[in-house]
């Protein structure tokens, strides 16, 4: 969650996972579950896309469609590539953990919500969306260079889901609405791998 930081309630989101298994458990079964709830703390506090170095670190990522010339008033990619300390973080995490599947939490503005889907995941985004409602799609309907869903999911071929919210989600309705499409996404992901 949180990985921009202007996105709070995506936190709720990680936060929700975090109680949800502190709970109950059994869950999650055997699959060991790894949550990372703000994965931007500078940004979190400071209400903004970016890190303290003013990068967007979902683009930061050294995917084959990393672009030094990409930047925007508000989706600066680095000098280079994983050059930030939250990047490398999460590059050095999944690396670690060699995860089955990545959920990471956004959120999008007035009626774009979605299940996006990166590498072999669109199976769990068609399972997410029959429990959250969002549609299931490939793409968000802009270019993402860097972003951890073209690094882990395409590149390396991670099953990824980039979780949209509605931007004007409040946030307390941000994990029960999202909560069951989690859960049958760890579970469809721990039974893949039986």
């Amino acid at each position: 969650g949180a990985i921009h930081g202007n996105e709070p309630t995506t936190v709720n989101v990680s936060r929700g996972v975090i109680d949800e298994l502190t709970a109950h458990p059994p869950t999650a079964g055997a699959t060991p579950v790894a949550v990372i709830p703000v994965a931007n703390p500078d940004g979190l506090a400071a209400d903004t896309r970016v890190n303290a170095h003013h990068v967007d670190c979902n683009r930061n990522f050294p995917a084959t469609n990393w672009n030094p010339h990409s930047h925007s008033r508000n989706s600066n990619g680095g000098k280079q590539s994983a050059s930030e300390p939250e990047t490398d973080a999460i590059m050095q995490t999944i690396e670690r953990l060699n995860p089955r599947l990545i959920i990471s939490v956004h959120s999008i503005g007035e009626n774009r919500q979605c299940n996006n889907y990166d590498g072999p995941a669109k199976e769990i985004a068609d399972l997410m969306s029959q429990y959250n409602g969002y549609p299931s799609v490939p793409t968000i309907g802009y270019p993402t260079p860097g972003s951890l869903g073209s690094w882990a999911g395409i590149d390396r071929q991670i099953p990824m889901i980039t979780l949209e919210l509605p931007a004007k989600l409040p946030a307390a309705q941000a994990w029960p609405n999202n909560r069951d499409a989690v859960l049958a996404a760890m579970h469809f992901a721990a039974d893949e791998h039986r």
